[in-house]
């Protein structure tokens, strides 16, 4: 088309036609303006595309990452409502002053286990890294930030808590003092430890550790139910991802 242009316009000069050729030549010059404002349209377009597919990408990792979290939540809880029932057990013999069985054991073992959560968030902390305005929703971009930040946070601060102060300063000085570990025989019953009572007549007697054993249902309570909203969180947020990543993809 430019050359018709140009053309008429070379014809257009030895007739003396000089208004036409003008009109001519401003017609070539707004189509070269045209097709240089399409040009960059088409590249303006072709750069939303591709920051559009790195967020898609980036939320199907942030979806993945999470439902991992999740079913290690699923698993840990599962773990605690286990232990609890052994802490239950012990109480109930505690307190009724029952006689020792060796079931007692195992509870003994794992009264004070509470396992980690292994939350993943390598891709929560590389969305970080680049920018979280790669996530355009501003609400789904908070509700991100809410759960791997406050969420995750409050989980990994309690299991320190637990580790540094409750396990290393009331915990273990009691249980060394009442109980001797063993394993079984049998080697697929490693899955928890087992500990004998050095002298179960003075632990029916200690107020102490029937105190600790309440201490560790009441905690275990709060660490459930934390841990179960935060699965419902979980499971909220992905299906937000869901409908996000299939409006950016229409």
């Amino acid at each position: 088309m430019f050359k018709f242009f140009r053309r008429i316009r070379f014809k257009m000069l030895p007739e003396n036609k000089f208004s036409k050729y003008l009109l001519y030549a401003i017609g070539e010059i707004i189509l070269v303006v045209i097709g240089i404002l399409i040009a960059l349209q088409i590249n303006n377009w072709n750069e939303q595309r591709k920051i559009q597919n790195t967020e898609i990408s980036t939320l199907k990792e942030l979806k993945s990452a999470l439902e991992i979290s999740k079913q290690n939540l699923i698993s840990l809880v599962n773990n605690n409502k286990r232990w609890q029932s052994y802490n239950f057990k012990i109480k109930d013999y505690l307190e009724n002053k029952k006689a020792y069985d060796k079931s007692l054991d195992i509870c003994f073992g794992t009264y004070y286990w509470t396992g980690k959560a292994q939350l993943t968030t390598a891709a929560y902390d590389q969305l970080k890294n680049d920018g979280l305005d790669l996530i355009t929703n501003n609400s789904l971009r908070k509700e991100l930030i809410y759960v791997f930040e406050d969420f995750f946070g409050q989980i990994k601060n309690e299991h320190e808590q637990w580790e540094k102060d409750y396990l290393a300063n009331i915990i273990y000085p009691n249980h060394v003092k009442f109980f001797q570990k063993y394993f079984p025989y049998s080697t697929n019953e490693f899955y928890d430890e087992y500990a004998k009572p050095i002298n179960y007549n003075a632990l029916l007697d200690d107020a102490e550790f029937l105190n600790i054993i309440s201490e560790n249902i009441s905690l275990r309570n709060y660490s459930m139910l934390f841990k179960e909203q935060l699965i419902v969180k979980i499971d909220s947020l992905n299906n937000r991802i869901d409908k996000e990543i299939k409006r950016l993809d229409d």
